[in-house]
């Protein structure tokens, strides 16, 4: 199966990209074909790090390897803003650092502090696209780190609410999205896990965080 299309890909992102695709809707349905079997790889062969902006980089450049040149660079790279964009990610990684990347909390507890992870990383864009599917794995790979396993399936009736809710609802929107998704049987896997279709926080993120 392939993931969802993204429609949010633009005409100046499509003209970037290996594949020669110039049309973002056809560029769209590329990705999700490219993605879904890189993600399917990163099922079995999590890819090691620190859970820093190095780390989700290096997941964004598996997942974009086949699509883009600048698969796993920074927004903006080589610009002011682009300095401004690692500090800023740098700060919140250094506070997901301080807070031991969440060992020893609660699956509650956990998913309120990885939901307010998301949220601050999904405001920031660190890509110029694919920042939803990059942030998935990464929090996929945060929840594996302390004995977790999320599973993401749709939740469109949260996704659809998304873009009238203030900040903090929306926080809590992932919370509950990330609560779903949640096993805490870390040695469980649901059957076809490689070739799930993430479309739930595809959708949550993509209208409730401006466009990721």
């Amino acid at each position: 199966m392939s993931e969802p299309i993204d429609l949010t890909i633009t005409s100046a992102v499509a003209s970037r990209n290996k594949l020669g695709i110039t049309e973002p809707t056809a560029l769209a349905r590329a990705v999700a074909d490219f993605t879904a079997f890189r993600l399917a790889e990163l099922q079995t062969s999590p890819i090691c790090g620190g859970f820093d902006s190095a780390h989700l980089q290096d997941i964004h450049r598996h997942l974009f390897q086949d699509i883009y040149e600048w698969a796993g660079e920074l927004r903006g790279a080589g610009d002011l803003g682009a300095s401004h964009l690692e500090k800023s990610l740098n700060s919140v990684f250094d506070q997901l650092a301080r807070e031991n990347h969440l060992k020893g909390f609660s699956a509650e507890e956990w998913a309120l502090s990885a939901s307010r992870y998301m949220y601050d990383l999904g405001v920031l864009q660190p890509f110029l696209a694919g920042n939803d599917i990059a942030l998935r794995e990464f929090t996929a790979e945060l929840a594996r780190k302390n004995d977790l396993s999320l599973h993401w399936d749709a939740n469109p009736s949260i996704a659809d609410t998304m873009h009238q809710l203030r900040q903090a609802e929306q926080e809590t929107n992932i919370r509950r999205v990330i609560m779903l998704a949640m096993d805490t049987n870390s040695g469980s896997q649901r059957p076809g896990r490689g070739g799930v279709i993430e479309r739930g926080m595809e959708r949550l993120l993509s209208v409730g965080i401006s466009h990721l």
